[in-house]
């Protein structure tokens, strides 16, 4: 037996499929096609929220002034950072600031997954929360998960074997993936991809509600638990990010 919390995910995402291969049947323009999914997949996001959370679409940024790609959703904390480093137009978020960065896919296929591999890289080569460490070396923090996620796709073998044979990292720039009708899985750094394939036998879009699950889960943790971010680092990145206490004078 489902709750009532898990039939009110599975009306939303339904509701929004549907609404969704309405507006695109018959649409010859591919990247009309793309913003149509992309609303509807916020319609599913967005409702799932923590009250810190926001979502939108863009490029992030880190503080060396790096973009990423075009990122077709990103969940973002809205709290952390003044109005002027988030600004919904331009759609500049800084990394430190993003919790969650999606590209959906109507069907997914193999040219998807490399695709969506390509823009994760260009996540990736951003770096949160700079540090200099002692000998001169930059390291980061925690980083956004990257979620690919398809409304459909086109073969009938598992998903996430199909992934693993067009990603060659050890770590993948992918780490959760969804794909409705055919399963939900995410990446560990230990453990590698759990999760489950669906199955006829199992709930309609479990596997979207197994995600949402997650999401939830993960932004009501963060919100109890905020790292320490510094705006300023985005106005003077060698004065700010890698200020160090003077050394104190020896007596």
């Amino acid at each position: 037996m489902t709750t009532r919390h898990f039939d009110y995910i599975v009306h939303k995402i339904d509701a929004a499929r549907r609404k969704a291969d309405s507006l695109a049947n018959g649409m010859a323009h591919p990247g009309i096609e793309g913003q149509i999914r992309e609303i509807a997949a916020r319609d599913c996001v967005e409702p799932f929220l923590t009250q810190s959370y926001q979502c939108s679409t863009g490029k992030i940024i880190d503080t060396r002034q790096l973009q990423s790609d075009q990122i077709d959703l990103i969940v973002y904390h809205r709290k952390v950072a003044p109005p002027i480093l988030i600004d919904r137009n331009p759609g500049l978020f800084p990394v430190e600031c993003v919790r969650y960065a999606f590209e959906i896919k109507t069907t997914l296929t193999a040219d998807g997954i490399r695709d969506a591999n390509r823009k994760f890289r260009s996540v990736s080569r951003l770096i949160s929360f700079p540090r200099k460490q002692a000998d001169g070396t930059v390291k980061g923090g925690v980083m956004p998960a990257t979620v690919l996620f398809a409304f459909g796709s086109d073969i009938s073998g598992s998903e996430i074997e199909r992934y693993q044979r067009h990603t060659d990292e050890k770590d993948p720039p992918c780490t959760v993936l969804c794909v409705l009708g055919k399963g939900y899985w995410f990446y560990h750094n230990e453990a590698g991809w759990l999760g489950r394939e669906a199955a006829a036998d199992q709930p309609q879009y479990i596997e979207f509600c197994m995600f949402i699950a997650g999401l939830m889960n993960s932004l009501a943790a963060d919100e109890t638990s905020l790292r320490p971010f510094s705006p300023g680092a985005y106005v003077s990145l060698d004065d700010v990010v890698f200020w160090r206490r003077p050394e104190r004078s020896k007596p």
